[in-house]
């Protein structure tokens, strides 16, 4: 980015503005704290007045006029500023209504620092900055060629492939590696979002590509239950998801499976691989549907364990276990430990309860054994998220 660019922040609460501010000295990174507001009403009044606000710092939950409402406002009128929505909740219909009403990034409170937020706002295109040019008609002229050549790989294309590849305009050329990436409960992700599953596809596609960078991957979706990531190096491929992975159980509730391939060196090696890693994903079975129910409905118990969830399927430790990794890429142990934290996340964001009664709630014996478990999942101490 070129040039000092204007930052408007908009919260009703006088500490996180004044946190905002402090949180470094934005001139070092070219950007100016140009004014703050307190609701939504007030925010739209100041960039009607003043239109060349570039970047806008946003509470979803204030009064008046809330995020979600302002920045559907600032379409209506034309204005293009980048939003980033901050919020102390983390659930679906919060992230799916703020990208919805065009934010950029979505970050939660406890997650605010410097090094966060500058890196939230690095990650805006630049173009964003430099020219007003109809994002939204060329955005839809790129899914369309790229619709076309994953269509073409699956349907077995040859001659116009290579064409329709470049159209595609990725970020990476020959060789890269690659990760196909699908909700690891199809089901459940049925039953929550029904006739909004292409919002949840979205919201997926937006949170992917808050972890992968244009100068050294690409990144998009195929259908609600499918999504790609390219890299040129394995190291940053296996970087990006672990990251998304964190992300989706925070903001979505959801794992992932995941299926690698690469390096392809030419079309016809990614043809090959890219259809072998798409006939990998197993449909679930009964077997897994009813053990993932089975621990989402006694994660409470803090003896549940692999024994008590083989005993309700009727089969072996065993047989579970491998069965469960072979399908999901994931250890039960691991499944059951997500289960807990993000539960225990819920609490912490939504109650007043102290830690050692989350650890009660959430099937943990002891502080101690809670706190290493949630440092392990979260890269966080609980504490982190109640302070």
């Amino acid at each position: 980015m070129s040039g000092m660019m204007n930052m408007l922040i908009v919260d009703d609460e006088p500490l996180v503005l004044l946190t905002i501010k402090s949180l470094c000295r934005w001139e070092d990174f070219d950007l100016r704290i140009a004014g703050e507001a307190a609701n939504g009403k007030d925010a739209l009044e100041f960039i009607r007045a003043n239109p060349g606000i570039d970047i806008v710092v946003a509470d979803v939950d204030m009064p008046v006029m809330n995020g979600i409402e302002f920045a559907e406002a600032l379409r209506r009128e034309n204005f293009n500023p980048a939003v980033i929505f901050l919020s102390s909740y983390s659930n679906f219909e919060y992230v799916r209504s703020a990208f919805k009403s065009g934010a950029c990034e979505y970050m939660l409170k406890s997650e605010l620092d410097e090094h966060s937020l500058l890196d939230i706002i690095n990650r805006i295109p630049k173009d964003r900055f430099l020219k007003r040019w109809d994002k939204a008609e060329k955005q839809e002229d790129l899914e369309d060629a790229r619709s076309a050549f994953f269509a073409g790989i699956l349907n077995g294309g040859g001659s116009g492939l290579e064409l329709l590849f470049r159209q595609s305009a990725f970020a990476v050329n020959w060789p890269f590696y690659f990760l196909i990436l699908r909700p690891g409960d199809i089901l459940l992700v049925h039953q929550r979002y029904e006739n909004r599953l292409y919002d949840f596809q979205k919201t997926v596609t937006d949170l992917i590509r808050r972890f992968v960078k244009r100068s050294s991957g690409d990144c998009g979706s195929l259908s609600y239950d499918q999504y790609y990531l390219f890299m040129k190096t394995p190291e940053e491929l296996d970087a990006a998801f672990e990251m998304f992975y964190k992300a989706a159980w925070t903001y979505i509730d959801t794992g992932f499976e995941k299926k690698t391939g690469g390096p392809a060196a030419d079309l016809a090696e990614f043809k090959e691989q890219f259809s072998r890693c798409l006939a990998g994903f197993l449909p679930p079975s009964r077997l897994i549907i009813r053990s993932r129910r089975y621990i989402r409905e006694h994660y409470r118990d803090p003896a549940l364990g692999l024994r008590d969830i083989a005993r309700y399927n009727n089969v072996s430790k065993n047989h579970l276990s491998f069965e469960f990794t072979r399908e999901t890429g994931e250890n039960i142990s691991d499944f059951l430990t997500r289960t807990r934290i993000k539960e225990a996340e819920k609490l912490i964001m939504e109650t007043s309860l102290k830690i050692y009664e989350i650890a009660e709630k959430t099937g943990y014996l002891n502080v101690e054994t809670f706190t290493r478990a949630f440092k392990r999942i979260t890269g966080k101490c609980p504490s982190r998220f109640i302070s």
